[in-house]
């Protein structure tokens, strides 16, 4: 589930990219402007990896029965 996306409850895509300087990395959704909005949940803080911040998206979207996006 390398790079899995998921749509959340509010039909946002959901998606693991890196952070502000490219060295952490979090779950982030779109905003309407186009720029990158991070997913502010203590289930999902910024880590140093971008494996680890997906197997955080991963595990949450299990819990909360996200459906994933191909």
């Amino acid at each position: 589930m390398n790079g899995a996306r998921y749509i959340d409850e509010n039909g946002r895509v959901l998606f693991v990219a890196a952070g502000l300087g490219g060295d952490t990395f979090g779950t982030f959704w779109r905003g309407p402007s186009g720029c990158n909005r991070r997913v502010k949940s203590t289930a999902m803080p910024i880590v140093g990896t971008r494996e680890e911040a997906q197997r955080n998206l991963n595990a949450w979207a299990a819990k909360r029965k996200l459906q994933r996006v191909m």
